[in-house]
């Protein structure tokens, strides 16, 4: 039996294989996660995750609360602000709430974010749009690549 890899697999593939996992049908509650190892959230985590290697969250994933990583790649639903050291990658089942700063930023289209950006060295607000905020939401659901 062929099975096809989803955008979200396929990229969760070439990122370090998760040391960690917390399981679909988990709940999970803490002040903060911290790790230098690869993550997998595949349940529910609420708290502040400071993770030194990758993290991924499936598609029935979610996490409140905020996120640190070098590369996060966001498949479920997050309500907090996310920063990434290297690329932040919203899958298009992705449904964010929050601020985002990262280097690199990859959104697949049908992904959902509502926040402010800053990318590279370029921060995206309210003040700077001056009314063009439809133009932001029509690229953000698009595919960017950085």
């Amino acid at each position: 039996m062929l099975f096809k890899k989803s955008p979200a697999a396929a990229a969760a593939a070439e990122i370090d294989t998760p040391q960690t996992v917390i399981g679909k049908g988990v709940y999970l509650e803490a002040v903060r996660l911290t790790g230098q190892e690869s993550i997998r959230i595949s349940g529910v985590f609420k708290g502040s995750i400071d993770v030194d290697g990758s993290l991924v969250l499936d598609d029935t994933g979610s996490i409140t609360g905020d996120v640190s990583a070098k590369y996060f790649l966001v498949a479920g639903e997050v309500n907090g602000n996310i920063k990434c050291s290297t690329q932040l990658h919203f899958a298009s089942t992705a449904k964010v709430t929050g601020d985002i700063q990262t280097s690199s930023l990859i959104m697949d289209e049908g992904s959902h974010v509502s926040g402010r950006y800053m990318v590279g060295g370029d921060k995206i607000t309210p003040e700077l749009l001056q009314g063009r905020e439809e133009s932001l939401r029509i690229q953000s659901s698009k595919v960017v690549q950085g």
